[in-house]
């Protein structure tokens, strides 16, 4: 199917060229709401009303999602912890127009608005809130940000909240096997819980290599029921399909192989630099094979998605030699850290494709778990997730439980792979030269009004051509 972005901008300046792109639009007096939703979702007519930035709904009651809350008078901002899903923010004091908004590609329509120049950074963002558009800031995380009309001028204030990673810099829970168990009882919980809230029949499917995440996922979604689908992907570079079909001859269930050609996953690149907001190479590598598997619809799009992204970060699965068990804690924490100025968990790919995605690893419960357990469970004896893998092998065969670990975009040798066509195709090796370059060209066709992916060629060999005329 082809992907419809969807965003939410609040705002006080008049976005002549954004009223078309949207299905629902409000004119508050001051404020100004521009939403374009899921399908069948609306605004309500008249503020106050929240939105959660995840889901471009209204918030769960009880949840601890980034939410936008509208009045007639203002607009707040409260950002979430792990800030997953990016709130932007664009303010011109000068004129006193500002614009919070979803989407990072919406900044050339809503920054002229402000009086502002539209300016591709070119690099990097230098500082925690950057982003590649100059005058445009991500929020911060565990943050509020409120914008209210006081006494004919709009005011804008914002303050910190409590951040919780500080709560775990003295982890105590220090039994490998109690830990591991602890933590498969919290993921089993949250898969409970994202089967409870589905409609009655939906199908499930995880993406399945070899590793003990996503079959961890797996695992717990057959072992509770579910109707699970597992499929894996493989490419001209290499696959875990042997791997995976081991776990699933264990479960009795069939595996789906999903075969990508080189084509397809270095066509994805464009659209996952869209979907990210961002250039970092690493991160467009991890994302490209999720990317390319939704982009050509190989998994049903009525088949809610389990992943296991998200256990390496919170369970040392891709620690770094360290001397002290302070150092360990600390490259968790950074890990995760991280992935509030990344975007790789938000949900802006599942909603411009209308399908829905969870990550049960990251689900709050399952994440306290995980900090709350000590450096020694995690990494004994040269393994890693030493605990997950000593409470999975009570369950699956050794060789599954502690099959040696291969990051998500090293397993089907998908990195190698793209970096030796991308260097055939530029003559460099800066990997990163061509991502900068395929945002550029987004921004450029966002700028006319084109916010969502189109010939993924011809913005590809755009940006290869520019990359090579250096």
């Amino acid at each position: 199917m082809t992907p419809v972005s969807k965003w939410c901008v609040v705002t006080n300046a008049s976005l002549p060229d954004l009223g078309h792109l949207a299905t629902q639009t409000a004119d508050l007096g001051d404020l100004k709401v521009h939403y374009r939703g899921p399908e069948g979702v609306r605004l309500p007519e008249n503020p106050p009303f929240t939105v959660d930035v995840a889901t471009l709904a209204p918030p769960s009651p009880g949840g601890a999602a980034s939410t936008l809350r509208i009045e007639p008078d203002g607009v707040t901002a409260r950002v979430s912890a792990l800030n997953e899903n990016p709130v932007y923010y664009a303010v011109n004091r000068s004129r006193g127009l500002f614009a919070y908004f979803t989407d990072l590609l919406l900044a050339p329509l809503v920054l002229p608005a402000l009086g502002l120049a539209v300016r591709f950074q070119g690099s990097a963002p230098g500082h925690e809130s950057g982003t590649l558009v100059a005058d445009v800031s991500r929020l911060r995380h565990a943050t509020v940000r409120r914008t209210r009309r006081t006494g004919g001028r709009w005011l804008t204030e914002a303050g910190d909240e409590h951040d919780v990673l500080g709560d775990f810099r003295t982890p105590h829970r220090d039994d490998p096997l109690a830990a591991g168990e602890a933590q498969l009882e919290a993921l089993a919980s949250e898969i409970a819980r994202v089967d409870a809230t589905a409609p009655e029949g939906t199908g499930y499917a995880t993406l399945l290599s070899g590793g003990i995440d996503s079959g961890t996922v797996t695992y717990l979604a057959a072992r509770a029921g579910l109707p699970v689908t597992p499929y894996s992907v493989a490419s001209p570079w290499g696959d875990e399909l042997d791997d995976a079909a081991e776990l699933c001859a264990e479960l009795g269930i069939g595996l789906e192989p999903v075969h990508l050609t080189e084509d397809q996953i270095i066509a994805s690149i464009p659209e996952t630099v869209r979907w990210l907001g961002l250039a970092d190479s690493e991160v467009v590598e991890v994302a490209l094979t999720a990317t390319t598997v939704q982009r050509l619809g190989a998994v049903p799009a009525d088949e809610v998605l389990l992943t296991g992204y998200g256990s390496d970060l919170v369970n040392a699965g891709l620690y770094r030699p360290f001397d002290h068990r302070d150092d360990l804690i600390e490259q968790v924490l950074s890990a995760v850290d991280r992935t509030r100025r990344s975007n790789e968990l938000s949900n802006r790919m599942p909603l411009a494709y209308g399908t829905t995605t969870h990550h049960p690893f990251w689900s709050w419960p399952v994440m306290r778990v995980a900090l709350e357990t000590t450096p020694e469970c995690k990494v004994r004896e040269g393994r890693e997730k030493y605990h997950l893998r000593t409470a999975m092998g009570r369950r699956v065969s050794e060789p599954i439980a502690w099959r040696k670990k291969i990051a998500v975009h090293h397993g089907g040798g998908l990195q190698d792979g793209v970096a030796r066509r991308l260097e055939k195709e530029t003559g460099v090796q800066d990997r990163q030269a061509v991502y900068l370059a395929c945002f550029a060209g987004l921004l450029d066709r966002a700028a006319r009004g084109e916010l969502d992916p189109a010939d993924p060629w011809e913005l590809l060999e755009h940006a290869l051509r520019g990359v090579r005329s250096r």
